[in-house]
């Protein structure tokens, strides 16, 4: 047996070996040469050079191949010798006895035989090697990428809504129910506002959400980049709905997904929470249903806002002053527990009168002023959002009894033009009434007009409040739009 023969015999032994070396070393490959342990995304990142260094070199290897073509040379142990098994230092691939075999002085005769990119024979096998070698590093890479996550666009403006929310001074928030003028309205001022809240949506007594935003509202919110913090109601304002609703356990979690799912899907800042008629008896009952909403809200980074009926005592029933009476409306309504709670309540401070009375201001000043401090004595200013009629009401008096509608600002003009008409200006209530009579009908209307609600939103900014909350879009007075003084 000849010394080259035995050479390549002995290479392929010490060959098989080197691969269960290979093998066993397989955990070892996440180490450094200082014996440093690579962390996972270290480690993929090793094997992404590694296989951008291998494609190097092989193209090195070819390139030299080629180079040293038919000239007797060493045989080169740089190009790719760390990363295949070596036998005595060198290449030790079989190859048959002959031409491009080394000899014992470790010299080849004439070109590469047995690993040469210059032979036609290897040529195909090797560049194969290199394209299995590129693809290999290409799909490694890719499937240890991070895919963009398809939320992130969602969850970008969230946050930019959230900000827009919260950060405002004062935050403007308006009310919106489906029709033509409200419609026109928040495409014209959509502008000014900080957060819309439509009322579309209500929670039955099995915790089931049905409702669905009015068309063309998503359009102008979002061409607007105008916040969605739509209303939820006990449908009707029924109290038995709300009643069973806040005895169910299961009811009330089911409510809790179905919000955070829906806000979700349809890209929602959050939810306001307009429960009434509530049980006086439930008020413990409706502060731990808001909290548990609010906790799942909080949890996708959405928020809470709480709608309440105006106090003015602690307890129920309970004396309070003269005109200034808590009734059962308002009496299920924790202010400072539901303060804790939510990001922000809305105090709804109209309806002083209604059609069950005889005519007085929706709103007066000094109703709403009252309302306001016993608010803000158990409610921080920054959780408190003064709520604002944009509306008024109209009293019609006949031989036969009273009756009572709201009205919009467009429906006074019959007092604007009708010959006999009356307007006025009441300073204790700081609000514009009119009344008309025809014949043995008296008509009388009580009106926040521009000049009523810029005396309220002087107390928002003397209280520190968080802003106001206008129900609602379409109703007001045009001048309501401009600044102060134009």
């Amino acid at each position: 047996m000849d010394a080259a023969h035995f050479m390549n015999r002995k290479s392929q032994v010490e060959n098989r070996n080197s691969k269960f070396e290979i093998r066993n070393s397989k955990f070892e490959n996440r180490k450094s040469a200082t014996g440093h342990r690579f962390s996972g995304f270290q480690f993929r990142a090793w094997k992404r050079v590694t296989a951008r260094t291998l494609h190097c070199k092989i193209v090195n290897a070819c390139f030299l191949t080629e180079h040293f073509r038919d000239h007797e040379t060493p045989h080169p142990t740089s190009s790719l010798g760390h990363l295949l098994p070596r036998g005595e230092g060198r290449y030790s691939l079989p190859s048959p006895v002959g031409r491009g075999c080394p000899d014992a002085s470790g010299r080849v005769r004439g070109q590469f035989t047995n690993f040469g990119c210059g032979s036609p024979a290897l040529r195909c096998p090797l560049l194969l090697l290199l394209l299995a070698v590129t693809a290999w590093g290409a799909v490694r890479t890719e499937r240890h990428t991070p895919p963009a996550s398809p939320n992130s666009a969602a969850q970008a403006a969230l946050a930019k809504a959230r900000e827009r929310v919260l950060a405002a001074q004062p935050l403007a928030m308006f009310y919106y129910s489906d029709d033509s003028s409200g419609l026109e309205s928040l495409q014209t001022h959509a502008g000014a506002m900080t957060v819309l809240s439509p009322q579309c949506y209500g929670l039955d007594r099995t915790g089931t959400l049905h409702g669905q935003l009015p068309p063309g509202v998503l359009e102008v919110t979002r061409r607007a980049g105008l916040p969605l913090m739509p209303l939820v109601t006990n449908p009707g304002f029924d109290r038995s709905t709300a009643h069973a609703l806040l005895h169910n356990a299961r009811a009330e979690e089911l409510a809790a997904a179905s919000l955070a799912k829906l806000a979700e899907r349809d890209q929602y800042v959050g939810w306001q929470l307009d429960f009434e008629g509530i049980d006086p008896r439930d008020k413990l009952a409706y502060t731990r249903f808001v909290a548990r909403v609010a906790a799942r809200l909080h949890h996708d980074h959405r928020l809470l806002s709480v709608a309440v009926v105006p106090r003015f005592s602690d307890t129920f029933p309970a004396s309070s002053p003269a005109g200034y009476y808590t009734g059962e409306w308002g009496a299920a309504f924790d202010f400072r527990g539901l303060g804790r709670v939510a990001d922000f309540l809305v105090l709804m401070a109209y309806d002083q009168h209604t059609p069950q009375t005889p005519p007085g201001p929706v709103a007066g000043y000094d109703w709403v002023k009252a309302a306001l401090d016993f608010a803000v004595a158990r409610v921080s200013p920054a959780r408190l959002v003064l709520g604002l009629p944009l509306y008024g009401r109209e009293w019609v008096e006949t031989s036969g009894g009273s009756t009572a509608h709201s009205i919009a600002y467009k429906d006074l003009n019959q007092f604007f033009d009708g010959p006999g008409s009356e307007a006025h200006w009441d300073d204790r209530c700081r609000t514009t009434w009119f009344q008309l009579r025809e014949g043995d009908t008296l008509h009388t209307a009580w009106f926040d007009d521009a000049r009523s609600l810029r005396e309220k939103l002087k107390l928002v900014e003397a209280a520190h409040l968080r802003g106001y909350a206008a129900w609602r879009l379409g109703m007001e007075d045009p001048e309501f739009w401009k600044p102060e003084g134009q």
